[in-house]
């Protein structure tokens, strides 16, 4: 990868804590390639911060994005598309990234996982 690319391209490494938000909240866009199953927390978060995600389509980044965002196939040429679509589509770009934030506050903020909590223990208690 660090032969391919040029010098606007920076290979910055784990990063975490406040630099991690940092970036969150200044991604043009974010790509989200994991296959591992379930609700990844990192696509959860870059929906948050209103940024558009490009993501792998499997069934749990499916169901996590719910079509706020594009999915893009295991060919790269499929994902070599999707980002060129992103970059040159600015009005897309904030569509998507509005999207993905109402979203996510809407169905994984903290009043509506309580909500499901509540009602989980409630259930089980009865």
């Amino acid at each position: 990868m660090r032969s391919l690319a040029d010098s606007r391209v920076i290979f910055t490494g784990a990063i975490y804590g406040d630099g991690y938000w940092e970036l969150q909240r200044n991604a043009g866009m974010f790509i989200f390639a994991c296959e591992v199953g379930g609700i990844h927390p990192a696509l959860i978060e870059t929906m948050a911060c209103g940024n558009p995600a490009l993501y792998l389509d499997t069934e749990s980044n499916r169901e996590t994005a719910n079509g706020c965002g594009l999915m893009f196939s295991r060919d790269e040429q499929d994902l070599a598309d999707k980002i060129h679509r992103l970059l040159a589509d600015p009005t897309l770009r904030g569509e998507l990234g509005q999207a993905a934030a109402d979203y996510a506050r809407r169905t994984y903020g903290w009043d509506e996982v309580t909500r499901k909590y509540e009602t989980l223990f409630e259930q089980v208690l009865k």
